[in-house]
């Protein structure tokens, strides 16, 4: 007798289905060493929702770590997405170490979140524009002085001194100090005109290179304008010039006789250095008198060439001759009665 067409599928079902049940745990096994389920932690982005225009959250977290679960390949997808966390800010006041709720967003499907995330707290504070002094840093050369009242920061096409424009927590305007630093030295006396020169902060003494994202906030601290034109004006400084000697003479030559030429070695100049605001007033120098009382004839003398205190000349001494000849015969002069008895007086020079 012939067996039912479905017998083969009720004889020995038991071994049948266990046959099913491997064939399909063999597959899954397959499937699964491929693709994992994995317990994982997320680094998130963080957004801040219904952020009050007049708070700044201080030293934000860009991101937070979420446990998640989830195949390797939707959790590894997660991960690479725009998910985050959200902190609802809407009741947010200034203070610090608030504490804010956080919720996790999971747009892919198939991950889980394995445990709730958060608190976490944070600091805010108002956010304050502030009107900043732009001091010029400069680098004087000995001897040179920068004229405050005429050493400023020039903003757009005015020529006068203006100030930059800060928005940023309380905290950070409270203690930033706004600057330019003009490292061209300043070797005379001179007014410098120097453009786009860009404005530089500092916070208690230390150096912020870049204020929007060296000092972490939300929103970023901003500045206008981020040029100036800087003039500098200066005075002081060395100058070198040149500049006669004034010879003089003392006394009075022999009756008869006159000066009649007078010369100075090596030369009648001499080089003069020394601070501009002296040097710049010179027109000659004076050596120590020379003096004739009484003479008939050339005299020959070494003298110091006098000059003011920090000035200095080039050659510091001279040789003067004044020669002196004479111009009459005294004696019958004095007979004729054209001359009173005693030596002729004489000029100096």
């Amino acid at each position: 007798m012939s067996e039912p067409p479905v017998s083969w599928m009720v004889n020995n079902w038991r071994l049948k289905l266990l046959s099913l049940v491997l064939a399909v745990g063999l597959v899954g096994a397959v499937a699964f060493s491929q693709n994992p389920p994995v317990f994982d932690t997320a680094a998130v982005r963080v957004k801040f929702a219904d952020q009050p225009q007049d708070l700044v959250v201080v030293d934000p977290p860009t991101t937070i770590d979420v446990p998640v679960a989830g195949l390797r390949d939707t959790v590894t997808k997660y991960k690479n997405t725009a998910a985050g966390v959200t902190i609802n800010l809407a009741n947010a006041k200034p203070g610090p170490n608030q504490v804010f709720a956080v919720t996790p967003r999971t747009d892919v499907p198939g991950v889980t979140v394995r445990s709730r995330v958060g608190p976490i707290r944070l600091t805010l504070e108002p956010q304050e524009t502030r009107q900043l002094d732009i001091e010029i840093r400069t680098k004087a050369s000995p001897g040179i002085a920068v004229i405050p009242e005429k050493t400023y920061a020039i903003c757009g096409n005015s020529n006068d001194r203006c100030q930059v424009s800060v928005t940023a927590a309380s905290s950070v305007v409270d203690v930033l100090k706004a600057y330019v630093d003009y490292d061209v030295p300043l070797t005379s006396a001179n007014t410098v005109i120097s453009p786009n020169e860009p404005v530089k902060f500092e916070a208690n003494g230390h150096p912020i290179n870049d204020l929007p994202n060296d000092v972490k906030s939300l929103p970023h601290a901003t500045f206008t304008p981020p040029t100036v034109t800087v003039q500098v004006a200066t005075r002081g400084g060395t100058m070198t010039r040149t500049v006669g000697v004034a010879v003089r003479t003392t006394g009075t030559q022999a009756c008869g006789y006159a000066i009649t030429a007078s010369d100075v070695q090596p030369s009648p100049l001499v080089t003069i250095t020394g601070p501009v605001d002296q040097v710049s007033k010179l027109t000659s120098l004076p050596i120590e008198p020379v003096d004739i009382a009484g003479l008939t004839g050339t005299t020959i003398v070494n003298r110091r060439v006098q000059t003011p205190s920090q000035v200095s000349a080039e050659p510091a001494m001279v040789r003067v001759t004044v020669v002196i000849s004479q111009a009459f015969n005294c004696a019958a002069a004095t007979a004729a009665g054209l001359v009173s008895p005693g030596p002729a007086p004489s000029p100096s020079r």
